[in-house]
């Protein structure tokens, strides 16, 4: 029999794009994940294919070392084009919106470039792709490149702060613009980044590639240069922060990848540790990792790349020094603790903050804490090799500051409020004297601004006051910091240090210090129209001056992939006090899919205040019969359609040709956020034709006893009202955030009803004859028994 021979070969790249999830690049070519098996047709050419004769033989190979068992976290780590940047303080800590976009377009051709450039990395694997499918070697290409490859580095940080020649590290708000300046500008180095964003943009690379991530804030994170266990910061006698060679970063992001690492003999993927930011390493500045994280916890530092430099960054010792003169150097007495005090990064599902702490690290003082920490000690210390646990003790003991209780005083500085620009700092300082004796002291207080790196800045503020205690007396002494006196060196720094130091010529030198984060004024973003695919759609920014003078130069900058092309700049000059900028901007959302619309606003106080909204984005009116179903569960809302009428005027619900005339029907729905013994308040919702609701309604007419929070003929479509219990026994429920809430079961006399679902911010009010507000910002969602839910119809 003749030999067969093969013809066309069909991938089926539609199909095998939407199985594997990678339809979001396009379906023009085959692009496909490891370890998951995909069809394809071969169309032979001289003969049909005969199976008593022929055979074909396919070599596959299935191993996928970044293989998740856990659909939630695939969906979080590999698929989700959303994050959230946690930064501020471990006491006060903030959070901002951060879009990955690895599935925008042209993302993946990127991500390719930069595994070309970083080819070289390797020795000789710049002649072929082997190396591509170890996710070892890509993540260590991926971090090199971030910001350590000498000419073509995908991002600059500002050296000393200054970031005059490019863009404001913090104005950034996602991957997307990152990587296609990058790409547009011959692979330059983009100017500038901070940890932040270092880590976001190689979040996205190793997403896009497959590789599951997430980007990981340590707050006190210590750069040292001299000891890798400990970190000193050094004062003067008025409490001013004194720049020295070792910084203490109120936080840092880096980046963590999940993979089974066969060069260290794992079978079973785990969490590995990537820093991209450039430190020093005492080899120069350079990244850092893959190290696994759990060989940090475990002080087992001899089987990873840069596991040394890692485990000091959640273990060093702080140690604070007293200059005198700039000579004479004296311990003083406070309460310190370890760096790496806190670790989080995104929850699996949600936007709240997950602590990992734990992954890191053992328990403080626990016997496992202490174990890893003298196995770590001895390797990063050749020369206690072989030193017991009690000759390191000592030696930990010999650098470590006093404890303030040592000196028969305690102190600490508490927040009094939570300030916002133009606000002032208020402070309680509380003081206690451990001993039976009178203390008298001289205390020097100071302000000043402080980096998220570290860097000390300007001291805005200083003062002395004598302080006398009784005998075991406790005393609460108020402090004001007035808006005044910090806003004018504030800048682009939010974040401020305040200091106590009691003077040294009375003695042992005590200090209390607290760092103070000032948050910045919101913006508001609220869509008012529901955001349709191809269809225009309006939504509202706000943002309102906190402060007792002009903001001059005002900018609003607005960006969201699968809402904008390309990023929205809006001038909107000089603010006066107090007053509000409201801006409307349209825009044609252009995916479907969940997105945000993320607001950045700067002026020449202060910049990066930052808002967002979330936005479902469905199908336009009339491209299916029925409309997507969100995440949670709700229909989108949309707009409703014309009024279906036919000769004799307008068609019953009943009819079979309704919904083949009326898209959507306008119902008022029971808002349950009613107050106990008030009237029903009603909202108005949209549901397309066909909705179970919809269908269950009946010819009784209305009844105006029932609806009495709206007039007859004041809405278009048709209306559907809950009926509700009295309002005497009306039970309160609050909206949620995710998903539809029934009533109570605990009350039988409440019914329960649908339920509405604010998206963002409160209910839109409603605009009698269905114009003017367009359509509405929220959901409804069902409860999933709606039998027992009586409605009523009339037509408008």
């Amino acid at each position: 029999m003749e030999v067969i021979e093969l013809g066309d070969v069909d991938l089926n790249c539609p199909s095998n794009c939407q199985i594997h999830n990678t339809h979001f690049f396009g379906t023009d070519r085959q692009i496909i994940r490891r370890g998951q098996a995909f069809s394809f047709y071969a169309h032979f050419q001289n003969r049909e294919w005969d199976d008593s004769v022929d055979q074909a033989v396919f070599t596959v190979e299935t191993d996928d070392p970044v293989y998740m068992d856990n659909q939630a976290h695939r969906e979080e780590y590999v698929l989700n084009e959303h994050g959230i940047l946690y930064e501020g303080v471990y006491k006060h800590i903030t959070s901002r919106p951060w879009h990955f976009g690895q599935f925008e377009d042209g993302i993946l051709d990127i991500c390719l470039k930069i595994l070309d450039m970083g080819a070289s990395y390797h020795h000789g694997s710049d002649r072929d792709h082997c190396w591509r499918n170890d996710p070892v070697h890509v993540s260590m290409v991926v971090n090199h490149m971030i910001s350590s490859h000498t000419t073509n580095s995908i991002m600059k940080i500002p050296e000393n702060n200054d970031y005059l020649k490019g863009t404001k590290p913090f104005s950034w708000n996602g991957s997307v613009p990152i990587l296609q300046q990058w790409y547009n500008g011959r692979c330059r180095p983009v100017r500038y980044g901070y940890c932040g964003s270092l880590a976001s943009v190689m979040c996205t690379v190793m997403r896009c590639l497959g590789i599951p991530s997430r980007v990981v804030t340590n707050f006190c994170f210590p750069c040292s240069v001299e000891n890798p266990l400990g970190i000193n910061e050094i004062f003067d006698c008025a409490g001013k922060n004194l720049c020295g060679k070792d910084k203490l970063w109120r936080y840092h992001c880096w980046n963590e990848s999940w993979m089974a690492r066969r060069d260290i003999n794992q079978c079973c993927g785990d969490w590995q540790c990537l820093d991209p930011t450039p430190l020093e390493t005492g080899r120069g500045l350079a990244c850092s990792g893959p190290t696994w994280v759990r060989s940090i916890r475990e002080g087992e530092l001899d089987l990873d790349y840069d596991g040394h430099h890692m485990f000091s960054r959640v273990n060093s010792n702080y140690v604070g020094w007293l200059s005198q003169n700039n000579a004479k150097r004296t311990k003083f007495f406070c309460d310190t603790w370890p760096c790496g005090q806190r670790l989080i990064t995104k929850s699996v599902g949600n936007e709240q903050f997950e602590d990992i702490t734990g992954a890191y690290k053992y328990e403080l003082g626990s016997v496992k804490n202490k174990e890893a920490y003298y196995r770590a000690y001895r390797r990063i210390h050749p020369g206690y090799c072989n030193a017991s646990n009690c000759h390191i003790d000592r030696e930990l003991s010999s650098l470590k500051n006093p404890f303030l209780s040592d000196s028969g005083i305690n102190m600490r500085l508490k927040m009094a409020n939570c300030p916002m620009y133009g606000e002032d700092v208020q402070l309680h300082w509380l003081l206690e004297n451990l001993r039976n004796e009178n203390k008298t002291l001289k205390f020097n207080l100071s302000a000043q601004i402080i980096t998220y790196s570290g860097c000390p800045m300007d001291q805005f503020w200083k003062d002395s006051v004598n302080v006398t205690l009784g005998p075991r007396e406790v005393k609460k002494i108020p402090m004001c910091i007035s808006y005044s006196q910090y806003g004018p060196y504030l800048c682009d720094h939010n974040i401020m240090k305040v200091v106590a130091v009691s003077d040294p010529d009375c003695g042992e030198v005590l200090m209390v210090s607290r760092d103070i984060v000032i948050n910045r004024p919101p913006v508001i973003v609220k869509f008012l129209s529901q955001p349709r695919l191809k269809v225009p759609c309006t939504a509202e920014i706000s943002f309102c001056n906190p402060l007792q003078e002009d903001m001059k130069n005002c900018v609003m900058t607005l960006e969201g992939c699968g809402l904008f092309k390309e990023p929205m700049t809006i001038d909107l000059g000089t603010l006066a006090s107090n007053q509000q900028a409201r801006t409307i901007v349209e825009f044609t959302p252009y995916r479907l899919g969940s997105h945000r619309l993320l607001a950045n606003f700067g002026c020449h106080k202060f910049a990066y205040c930052k808002g967002c909204a979330k936005a479902e984005v469905c199908c336009s009116a009339g491209q299916n019969g029925v409309l997507p179903v969100s995440q949670n569960g709700s229909l989108p809302v949309c707009e409703n359609g014309s009024l279906p009428m036919n000769g004799s005027g307008p068609v019953p619900v009943a009819d079979p040709a309704f919904n083949s005339m009326c898209e959507y029907i306008c119902i008022p729905v029971c808002n349950p956020n009613c107050s106990a013994g008030g009237q029903p308040v009603y909202d108005f919702v949209y549901l397309p034709a066909g909705h179970p609701l919809c269908n269950s309604i009946c010819n009784q007419g209305f009844n105006p006893n029932i609806s009495s929070g709206f007039e007859m003929a004041c809405d278009p479509g048709f209306r559907v009202v809950c009926e509700t219990v009295p309002p005497a026994t009306c039970t309160p429920m609050p909206p949620s955030m995710y998903g539809s809430m029934p009533a109570p079961a605990s009350n039988p006399g409440c019914t329960p009803m649908p339920h509405v679902v604010f998206d963002s911010g409160s209910a839109p009010t409603h605009l009698p004859g269905g114009s003017g507000g367009g359509p509405m910002s929220y959901s409804v969602s069902v409860p999933a028994n709606n039998a027992v839910i009586s409605v009523n119809y009339i037509i408008a």
